[in-house]
Parts: C-alpha cells; sequence; structure tokens
C-alpha cells in the first residue's frame, strides 16, 4: 500500500533540472471505477467505451498527472476481460491506466453471492485502497464529465479537508451514437433528462444539510480521508445508501461538503437497472395485512408511514430488500446517519483489512503515462 498523503501537500514534484517543468513522482487524481464484462444494463460495453475515452482525452488535454483503476471484479469465465474486450488507447502521456482483478473465489465469500454478480461497495474499496492519487474520485462506467470540471481540476486547487460533490444530470441514451468526445459532450448539454439536485433542508430530521441525491457518482475527497475513513460501509452485497452514509461519516470526520456549481457537471448516460428503480421492500413483513382494500391508496399509504414511525420509535427495525436479497432500508439508513452525527456509531465503518486489504490480487497495466516512469519499471 502506497504511503499516507500528509495534510497540505498536494503537488509533490521532483526536480528535473533548471528550465525544466519538474517531473511528478505519483498522481495528483485517481478515478476508480469497477466493472465486469458481462452487459449490465445493456450496451454495457459502448458505455464504458464512451465513458473511460472521454475521461482520458480530457487527462491528456489537460496535462493531469492521474492514473485510472479499473477493478474487475468475479470476471464472467466464458467473457474476455475488460482489458480485451475494449479498445484502449496505445499511449498516454498523463494519465496511467491500471486494472485490478478480483477474481471468482473472492467473490463467494460474500453471502447472496449467487444472487448477485459485484460487490460494488468492496470493489470500489479495493481500487480506492491501493490507489496513488492524492486526491480519489470513484466514478461510474457510465459518465462524462463536462470539459469545463476537468479544467477545474486540473488546476489542482482542491484542499485536503474537503469532499466535492455535485449535481448529476441523467442523459438521454443515444449519446451513445455520437462518435467523438466533442459531440458526445454537445449532445449531453441539450439532452438532460433529468438533474438530480441538493435536496432542501429537512425540518423534521437532526441532519446536516448534504448533497446525498445520486452521491455514489461524485464523491471527491483527498487519499488521505479515504484511508482514515476506510472507505464505503461493506456491511452487505447490495451497498444500499453507502454513498449517503459516506456523505455523512466524513461530515462527523470533520470533512467540509463543498457542491460545485454548473458548469462543471457530471453526464450519466442513462440505462435500465439504476438502484432507485429497483423494488425495495417496505420492511414491514406483515404490511399486506394493514391495507384496507375499499380506501384510496394515499390513506392506506398514510396508515402504514404512521405505523412504520411508531414501530421504529420502540426500536423495531425496518428491512429492505432487493431481488430478495437483504439490504439496508431508507428509515434505517436515516437512523445511522442520525447516530453518525451524533457520535453514538463510529463514522468508521470497515476494519483494518477494508477493500481486500488482506489479499493479493492480480494487477495489470495497460498504459504508463510518461510522468509515471518509476511505476513503470516496477
Amino acid at each position: 500500500m502506497a504511503a499516507e498523503v500528509s495534510r497540505g501537500d498536494h503537488h509533490p514534484e521532483r526536480a528535473v533540472g533548471r528550465g525544466k517543468k519538474p517531473i511528478a513522482t505519483s498522481p495528483y487524481l485517481s478515478i476508480v471505477t469497477a466493472s465486469r464484462n458481462d452487459d449490465y444494463g445493456g450496451n454495457a460495453l459502448r458505455r464504458m467505451e464512451v465513458s473511460f475515452l472521454g475521461r482520458l482525452e480530457q487527462m491528456e488535454r489537460h496535462r493531469l498527472e492521474s492514473e485510472l483503476i479499473l477493478v474487475e471484479w468475479n470476471p464472467p469465465p466464458d467473457r474476455p476481460l475488460l482489458r480485451d474486450a475494449l479498445p484502449w488507447p496505445r499511449h498516454t502521456k498523463y494519465c496511467t491506466i491500471r486494472g485490478i482483478v478480483v477474481p471468482a473465489s473472492v467473490h463467494r465469500r460474500y453471502e447472496h453471492w449467487d444472487k448477485r454478480p459485484m460487490n460494488v461497495g468492496v470493489a470500489l474499496n479495493c481500487g480506492i485502497r491501493r490507489s496513488r492519487g492524492q486526491f480519489v474520485l470513484p466514478a461510474n462506467i457510465d459518465v462524462l464529465y463536462s470539459d469545463e470540471l476537468v479544467a477545474y481540476l486540473a488546476t489542482r486547487s482542491l484542499k485536503e479537508d474537503e469532499r466535492y460533490r455535485l449535481d448529476r444530470c441523467d442523459v438521454d441514451k443515444n449519446v451513445l451514437q455520437c462518435r467523438t468526445l466533442q459531440e458526445q459532450l454537445d449532445y449531453c448539454r441539450s439532452h438532460v433528462i433529468r438533474v438530480n439536485v441538493m435536496g432542501l433542508p429537512s425540518k423534521r430530521e437532526k441532519l446536516p444539510h448534504l448533497h446525498t441525491n445520486a452521491s455514489g457518482d461524485f464523491q471527491l475527497m483527498s487519499r488521505h480521508n479515504w484511508h482514515r475513513l476506510r472507505g464505503y460501509r461493506e456491511a452487505d452485497i447490495v451497498s444500499a445508501y453507502g454513498d449517503g452514509l459516506l456523505c455523512f461519516a466524513s461530515y462527523a470526520a470533520g470533512v467540509r461538503e463543498v457542491v460545485l456549481k454548473d458548469p462543471l457537471r457530471l453526464y450519466h448516460i442513462d440505462h435500465s437497472g439504476k438502484f432507485n428503480e429497483r423494488p425495495q421492500g417496505s420492511g414491514l413483513t406483515f404490511e399486506k395485512w394493514l391495507r384496507v382494500p375499499f380506501l384510496p391508496a394515499n390513506i392506506n399509504s398514510f396508515f402504514i408511514r404512521c405505523c412504520r414511525i411508531l414501530l421504529t420509535t420502540f426500536g423495531y427495525r425496518l428491512k429492505g430488500s432487493e431481488g430478495g436479497i437483504p439490504t439496508l432500508h431508507y428509515t434505517e439508513y436515516r437512523r445511522m446517519a442520525r447516530d453518525i452525527v451524533a457520535g453514538k456509531l463510529p463514522f468508521i465503518f470497515n476494519d483494518e483489512n477494508w477493500g481486500l486489504g488482506q489479499d493479493k490480487l492480480e494487477e495489470y497495466v495497460i498504459s504508463v503515462g510518461e510522468w509515471d516512469e518509476d511505476y513503470g519499471r516496477n
């Protein structure tokens, strides 16, 4: 594991002679993505191609010393690895491209492994733990960054004690038909389906007002703080609300949230199977018996909501589910968030082996940036 980043040391460099630009000795930014070659959500390879090549082109254009880490979790045995299935650039000057392979034997350690092919929380933690950047950005396989956002990152003005968020703009999937990055970004700007904005502060909950809406798509924070928090919560194979919990955990740890504004944008390519589209269990096993057939749906919903509040007040824990797999219920997530902020629960979720720290995993390198020559020799 690479050495911890010291506070305030945002851009270590090695001098190479008078009058020459210093050479970076570590990436300023690590972008961590987890996936597998199983066509999740439809047209997955094309979504990854557009997303990955777009990021790499922007890192090169803005001369940002960086690394792209792809965690291949539980690769399907009948399909090639993503390193072989995707078109990668032959040479990169500013971005090193790394891969980490997590085999099926590791995946089978987790309960419900046979119903869920990926453990996204652990997969991202795996890449975060092994990243070398001064700042680390977990990312989905199907996002595009506005050029203004990458230009901002290239100014190297991020701060150690801040966590950066922004609104997620969902865009029409036909953006995949555009060939160049410029065409794709132009299409995104004019074909936004919805914007996942920061919600209004709650008057009922004793929680800080944080941007938790679609927060898994952009959580940019120093590597030091990712290690201090030990990453996303790894309790369940379905990491429901793990991104929201991280928001409150980092707040409890003293990390200030900064919400970036337009034109700094993140575009998410729309697809099926998103978390907010999946059926979530109500948590009340006897809920169907509480519904009165001749009453309007809104009355039934109000009555059930009152029952939930009453039961949780007396210690009943609501349980969610996805496809028959138990997962964190929204009500329980908010209770945990309140306890974390109040100091009743620790803001560190995992033990010292978070992110498969005890495992020696296969790694590969697709391309090494010119600044990263020491890593290339190793």
